[in-house]
């Protein structure tokens, strides 16, 4: 036996050729999955014609089922595979060679013999005879009726089958409910690893970094400067009978108080008598108000010309003044100082809550200073100047808390205040972060946080859906309402609605409850 495998391209011309080709008296052509060109029944006849022509046993592997039974009618075995084929019981190969064998003539690869009429017996003749001979009419239309009937009935069964299981209700209930609120003080603990729920502690991370910054202000103090000095007129009298040049420049002062120096402005001669006198004007040394002096202060000469000349001021000198000017105060770099470490923390801030993770909160009142590596200030107290500066660096250190842990301590406390009978609605679970009580040296932070949560009452719904099935919806929702804890009245939905009932099966009905919900 001989296999050949077609496809697709193959005709029935090249397929005959292929059996002319194959040196076999036993072929076995392998189809395409979709049968290819032997689904068309006269192909197959052709083919059928040509193996008889040439005397070869032909059988087909395929599992089309109209190529299959068009083969079997043209007497072509078909096999599942190949094996079955080479394995095959001998009379499974049926057609030119058997007939060969008996010596008769063949058609189709049917024998001769097998085109006979074949006689029917006795019973068999009867029996086709009953059939052939037509009903009367009464036994004609009583089938009729009972037909008739019978469609009748069959449709009503289907009717009331489908009344009972096809309708579908909805119940909607919303079970009372409990609000239900714990507030917690919780510490936040650097040195904890993890949660501590019997001190209500979790664990939390030191955050560091270092910042620099910059800031001036505005200076308070006022400082006296002095805007003028004293100016006056003092006469020189001449101790001796020659003349006394007093140069420009030449240093006078009083002798009390506060010794207050002037020079004069221009160069004067005493005339060479004694007692003569010269006037000078003369200007103070150091300008302000201590320049001013009464009348006959001024008395005293300094250098040699003390020994020839007295001086005297006939007249008050005055004129020295002072004018205010800001400066620099203790207080003004107090509040400079104040106001850059708040700076500090704020930049350092924002820069610790980018290290945090998803779970985690940075506690702002735990950000502190905690070294400062520089301080430098523009002024001392007591300069004069309109703006105080001052450059700060320092390390900052701030405390991230595990927010995650704290939610379950608080968790923890909602689901033990949960009343018997009644569970915890995961959809309205609320935390709330309060304020940081305390913050110590340890970057330990104590804050409060609130939890709330709705509790809704336990339904057992399968006993009442059972008790309301095929009632009526007033009478439903009332039961309901009556044996359940509920906040409002249930919703009752059917469709179709065809009897204004709730369907006869509980299964037919859901129950949809809704804790959070209006």
């Amino acid at each position: 036996m001989k296999a050949i495998l077609l496809d697709e391209t193959d005709d029935i011309t090249s397929i005959c050729d292929r059996l002319d080709w194959a040196g076999a008296d036993r072929v076995v052509l392998v189809l395409p999955e979709d049968g290819g060109v032997l689904r068309e029944g006269l192909d197959l006849v052709r083919l059928r014609r040509h193996a008889d022509r040439r005397r070869l046993d032909v059988g087909l592997v395929t599992a089309v089922p109209d190529i299959t039974r068009q083969a079997k009618a043209l007497g072509l075995p078909v096999f599942v595979s190949v094996e079955a084929a080479e394995h095959g019981r001998r009379g499974w190969w049926r057609g030119r060679r058997r007939a060969e064998v008996v010596g008769l003539p063949t058609v189709g690869g049917l024998k001769a013999e097998d085109l006979r009429p074949v006689q029917i017996d006795e019973g068999d003749r009867k029996e086709a005879h009953r059939r052939m001979v037509p009903l009367s009419s009464p036994r004609l239309w009583l089938f009729r009726y009972a037909a008739i009937l019978l469609f009748f009935i069959v449709v009503a069964v289907v009717f009331v089958a489908m009344s009972y299981a096809v309708p579908g209700a909805r119940v909607t209930l919303r079970p009372e409910v409990v609000p239900i609120e714990i507030t917690k003080q919780i510490v936040a603990d650097p040195a904890l690893e993890e949660v501590d729920y019997g001190r209500s502690a979790v664990p939390a991370r030191i955050l560091t970094t270092n910042q620099s910054w910059q800031a001036d202000a505005e200076t308070s103090g006022i400082a006296e400067v002095p805007s003028a000095s004293a100016r006056g007129k003092v006469v020189f009298v001449n101790r001796l009978e020659q003349d006394v040049v007093v140069p420009a420049g030449t240093r006078v002062r009083t002798s009390a108080g506060n010794n207050v120096v002037f020079q004069t402005i221009s160069e004067a001669v005493v005339p060479g008598v004694e007692g003569g006198t010269a006037e000078v004007d003369v200007v103070a040394v150091e300008p302000g108000p201590q320049g001013n002096v009464p009348a006959n202060q001024v008395n005293e000469i300094e250098g040699a010309l003390a020994v020839q000349l007295e001086v005297r001021n006939l007249e008050a000198i005055e004129g020295g003044g002072v004018r205010e000017e800001k400066a620099v105060t203790d207080a003004d770099q107090e509040r400079l100082r104040a106001q850059v470490l708040q700076f500090l923390q704020a930049v350092s801030a924002s820069e610790m809550e980018a290290q945090t993770t998803a779970f985690e909160f940075l506690a702002r009142d735990s950000v502190r200073v905690l070294n400062v590596d520089s301080e430098t200030y523009s002024h001392f107290p007591g300069e004069q100047t309109d703006r105080l500066a001052l450059e700060m660096r320092a390390d900052v250190g701030g405390t991230a808390v595990n927010a995650n842990a704290a939610s379950g301590i608080v968790y923890e406390a909602l689901a033990a205040a949960v009343p018997e009978g009644y569970s915890l609605v995961p959809d309205s679970i609320q935390y709330t972060r309060g304020d940081v009580v305390a913050v110590d040296d340890a970057g330990r932070v104590t804050f409060v946080m609130t939890g709330s949560v709705l509790a809704a009452a336990d339904l057992d719904v399968d006993e009442v859906l059972d008790d309301i099935s095929g009632q009526p919806p007033d009478l439903a929702i009332a039961y309901l309402y009556k044996q359940l804890p509920l906040r409002a009245v249930p919703e009752v939905t059917i469709w179709p609605n065809w009897f204004n009932r709730l369907p006869y099966v509980a299964t037919r009905i859901q129950a949809e409850i809704r804790p959070a919900d209006g």
